[in-house]
């Protein structure tokens, strides 16, 4: 499976160096971080990894929704990238249709808090919420907001306090 997550990463990446360059730095920040939040919440290995593939297409639909449409809105990109998803996934016969389907309705859903609890994502929904934030997609001086709203797991809450409070992670070893 962890091949699968390197030949996906090097498809998305290949995919937006084609096409929007700038995604690139952003989708690996994404996938570091929620796969740093699913280890430290003590994610099993499989939830991990499929977190991992979701974070790697949270935003395939990005570029497509730029020609499309103009613009990059999440109500655009959620739907084009679920389409892409659908369209890429089933190629890999490394998963299980329902494992196909959830990543569908992640990358459909990931800047929606309630999906994320619904579907289990909180891991992604924070590190998107989070690389969002520091690259000033969102304004840095509602981080505590969006903390206080909007982040659940305590490996989240570390990173916010560690980034946009500057305090410190309480760094727990393997």
């Amino acid at each position: 499976m962890k091949t699968l997550v390197n030949t996906l990463m090097m498809r998305v990446i290949e995919y937006f160096a084609s096409k929007d360059m700038s995604q690139i730095t952003h989708t690996l920040c994404v996938h570091e971080y929620t796969r740093l939040i699913a280890l430290r919440e003590g994610y099993k290995t499989r939830k991990v990894l499929l977190l991992e593939l979701a974070a790697l297409l949270h935003d395939i639909g990005c570029p497509r929704s730029k020609e499309l449409y103009g613009n990059c809105l999440p109500v655009n990109q959620e739907r084009i990238g679920a389409e892409i998803v659908s369209e890429w996934m089933p190629a890999y016969g490394k998963l299980a249709p329902k494992e196909i389907d959830w990543l569908v309705k992640v990358v459909g859903t990931h800047h929606q808090l309630p999906m994320a609890k619904e579907y289990g994502f909180e891991a992604l929904f924070e590190a998107d919420l989070i690389v969002n934030l520091m690259e000033g997609y969102y304004p840095k001086e509602k981080a505590a907001l969006y903390e206080k709203n909007m982040v659940r797991t305590a490996s989240g809450k570390a990173l916010f306090e560690l980034f946009f409070h500057h305090g410190k992670m309480d760094i727990k070893s393997d």
